[in-house]
């Protein structure tokens, strides 16, 4: 009976012994399949910077001037079996207008004139051969016969205008006085396609004008200096604008400039940059115009940063841009640090 109780209980403790071991793996399974969560540090977030200034500013004006009532005309031919006779302009040639530039053949048209042409030389010749006649012999009247030459004159000279007239469909003429900026190069081999532009022509005034919303004020007759590559040029003042520019609402001013200098070897493509020193700003406090923040028209703010790198928006009246500096009227003082934008 107590051998039976020890086996009993051996079991047991077998039992449970077993049981414990399959318990701490499930334990040590479950640990091990939890995901694990990793922290990263606190990083402190960092901003671009700059220092409130304070000192003098020499504003300058950039301006482009370009050629007063500008446009380019492209000219081209109405059909494909024009053949070119010749051509009288390159690229950058000065034309006046009523100038040929390009000449097509056109055969007929010049045989045609030709003949009229000689014709009438013929009949002038006669005319002044019978007045010499007449002088000589009073006697001697000719006028039937220089009426009659004067009638195939004014005939000869009807049909040399007609043809003419239809010539010019063979010509590429210029419009308005200008300068050449394009000749297309297979004019060069003969060929013209109606499909092409053949020649382009810029032309505008001899003024130049030049637009700004800055509040500089220009007076009739004041002369600046504008420049082309290493060319300067004297424009004088002929007359000031203004005007509200309706996509931004900004009050404009145009300025219409007259060269007091020869312009020659300057084409109406060409813009002319002028650089207007404006009286230095005294005392005066300044930031990088990227700091400036827009909270509604005409309200203005910027971050200001402390030395633990935490910032603050503060309320800032504004002045003038000038070269990328924004004066400030109220908020900052020198030695500030702010953030850029």
């Amino acid at each position: 009976m107590r051998k039976r109780i020890k086996k009993g209980v051996a079991c047991v403790l077998c039992a449970s012994m077993v049981a414990a071991l399959l318990g701490g793996c499930s334990s040590k399974n479950a640990e091990s399949s939890k995901p694990s969560i990793h922290i990263e540090s606190y990083t402190k977030v960092g901003y671009d910077t700059v220092t409130v200034q304070s000192g003098d500013i020499s504003p300058i004006l950039n301006l482009k001037l370009s050629p007063d009532e500008f446009e380019t005309k492209n000219y081209k031919v109405s059909q494909d079996d024009y053949e070119v006779e010749k051509v009288n302009v390159s690229k950058g040639d000065r034309v006046k207008a009523g100038d040929i530039m390009v000449q097509f053949k056109a055969d007929d048209i010049q045989d045609t004139i030709k003949e009229y042409t000689e014709q009438k030389a013929e009949n002038e010749l006669l005319i002044e051969h019978y007045q010499k006649l007449m002088q000589i012999d009073g006697s001697e009247d000719y006028s039937d016969d220089i009426a009659s030459l004067k009638e195939d004159i004014q005939i000869a000279d009807t049909y040399i205008k007609e043809q003419n007239e239809k010539m010019k469909e063979y010509c590429l003429i210029a419009e308005k006085d200008g300068t050449v900026t394009y000749v297309n190069e297979w004019l060069g081999y003969g060929y013209a396609s109606s499909s092409d532009n053949l020649v382009t022509v810029a032309s505008g005034s001899s003024n130049y004008t030049a637009t700004t919303d800055d509040d500089y004020e220009f007076k009739k007759g004041d002369v600046y200096q504008a420049d082309y590559e290493v060319a300067s040029y004297d424009m004088k003042v002929i007359d000031v604008s203004q005007y509200e520019d309706k996509a931004t609402g900004k009050q404009m001013q145009k300025i219409l400039f007259e060269p007091v200098d020869s312009m020659a070897g300057i084409s109406e493509e060409d813009v002319l940059t002028m650089t207007i020193h404006k009286p230095v700003i005294s005392n005066v406090i300044y930031v990088d115009e990227k700091a400036i923040n827009e909270k509604s028209e005409d309200n203005y703010y910027v971050f200001t940063i402390n030395d633990d790198g935490f910032r603050t928006a503060v309320d800032v009246t504004i002045g003038e841009t000038v070269d990328g500096y924004t004066i400030i009227k109220s908020g900052l003082k020198a030695g500030e640090q702010v953030t850029v934008n």
